[in-house]
């Protein structure tokens, strides 16, 4: 386990070649550890100037007294800093090998190398942010699209902690009133009030619900629509694939198999991002390279949000589309038959009522399978209507068993079954709406969240 108290240090900025590169420090004895390697022309040393000022001067090496580099040192005392810890950010040239040697330096003269996210772990366990808060950070560098972006921004901001926050006093009170009938029953609840405890359960069961029900939108925009093209071999997926890059990113001919492996790419379609992945034709073969590519498309589809079913327009379905059309669906996949090559003529026979046909060459129909696509995507906006999305599964499951916590209790109540029971439940919603936020989630489960960030954040 690493020590709280310690001193860390990273790079805070990308490994490469650059203008600037940021080593990041933190921790009780950051300033003390940068006065060792930073020299100003004044001769002053850190810890005398205030805070949240930027000073001129030179890295070097405390043993040879050797200018290593060039720099401007930005200063933010605790507890005005991310962490809510004294925070030194040296601004380097950006070149790997100066970046090394000052990292090396700072390591050497008290600090050691911060662990992936530790910047923010620390920002979370001081109470700088809630862990639904740190999670945004991850997404927000992630963003590859405007709409990617403001929504996580807009938990970064705290939307999605006060909302739970609200729902969580909301139980608090329930529970009080419980708890007074539980433990002191010769102060019997009125049954007006009982009357309205239920009212208010279904009012939260019902807002929990439309929370839970931006989950998938929210976490669609954070990583990506994962969208599966998929069909017999010769339907066009190589070419709907990059007549939606508008590039030519997968190789296209008229022989049969071949796409052997998945491809993907990614998509920025109106905000929306989009994870498009080429698959190999979908058929029995005793090609072995073949084959491994068809078990690879069928793993694709089972990590997939979307699916988009393949067929050429000027072709009857077969036994064998109709069978993975209903499979599909079966399984709960989101599924848009398209038909290809509608220039050739169409077929009179259809795959799916609601089908869709498009010429890839031409690009007629490729605005509706874009429009469709977007409101799939999207079919959680409408209950995130501040802007406020569960953006991952953890905070999708939370919220999930507190719904049915919440549920659970409503029915006890109506159903007259005894406050205790109903007490219980609404114990479990609780804590389970303190887990988005972390007020009452495990060490290891924030330690298995953290560890995803990079080593500067």
């Amino acid at each position: 386990m690493a020590d709280w108290q310690d001193t860390i240090a990273a790079l805070a900025t990308p490994v490469g070649s650059s203008g600037i590169g940021i080593i990041r420090l933190s921790g009780e004895g950051a300033v003390r550890t940068a006065d060792r390697v930073f020299r100003m022309p004044s001769g002053r040393r850190l810890a005398d100037c205030s805070t949240h000022t930027i000073h001129y001067g030179w890295i070097v090496d405390p043993l040879t007294d050797k200018r290593v580099d060039e720099v401007l040192v930005m200063l933010m005392l605790a507890p005005r800093s991310f962490t809510t810890e004294n925070t030194v950010e040296i601004n380097c040239h950006g070149g790997p090998y100066v970046l090394r040697r000052v990292l090396e330096l700072v390591l050497a003269n008290g600090a050691r190398m911060a662990e992936p996210g530790e910047f923010t772990k620390r920002a979370f366990l001081n109470g700088r942010i809630d862990l639904s808060q740190a999670e945004s950070v991850m997404d927000i560098i992630g963003a590859r699209t405007d709409l990617s972006l403001e929504a996580a921004g807009t938990r970064l901001s705290g939307r999605l902690a006060e909302r739970i926050n609200a729902y969580r006093e909301r139980l608090m009170d329930l529970l009080v009133l419980l708890e007074v009938d539980i433990d002191y029953p010769e102060y019997e609840i009125e049954e007006v009030r009982m009357t309205d405890m239920e009212a208010e359960l279904s009012a939260l069961k019902d807002a929990l619900a439309a929370l839970y029900r931006t989950a998938d939108t929210g976490r669609m925009l954070s990583e990506g629509m994962r969208t599966a093209i998929i069909g017999r071999p010769n339907m066009g997926k190589s070419t709907l694939l990059n007549a939606l890059l508008q590039e030519d990113r997968a190789i296209v001919t008229d022989i049969p198999g071949t796409t052997r492996d998945t491809l993907e790419e990614s998509l920025n379609l109106d905000g929306v991002p989009l994870r498009l992945i080429d698959t190999a034709g979908l058929r029995r073969t005793d090609d072995p390279v073949e084959k491994l590519g068809v078990e690879r498309s069928r793993r694709a589809l089972e990590a997939c949000d979307v699916v988009l079913l393949l067929l050429a327009s000027d072709e009857d379905p077969s036994e064998e589309d109709i069978r993975e059309l209903n499979s599909l669906r079966t399984a709960g996949r989101r599924v848009i038959a398209v038909r290809t090559k509608s220039d050739l003529g169409r077929s009179g026979r259809e795959l799916d009522p609601e089908e869709i046909h498009l010429s890839a060459a031409s690009g007629d129909g490729m605005d509706v399978l874009k429009e469709q696509l977007k409101n799939l995507a999207l079919s959680g906006a409408a209950e995130a209507s501040d802007g406020v999305y569960l953006a991952n599964l953890r905070q999708k499951e939370a919220v999930r068993e507190a719904l049915e916590a919440v549920g659970e209790a409503l029915d006890v109540l109506t159903g007259g079954l005894g406050t205790d029971m109903a007490a219980t439940a609404l114990q479990t919603a609780y804590g389970r709406l303190g887990e988005v936020t972390g007020h009452s989630v495990q060490e290891d489960l924030i330690d298995t969240i953290f560890a995803r960030f990079c080593l500067g954040k």
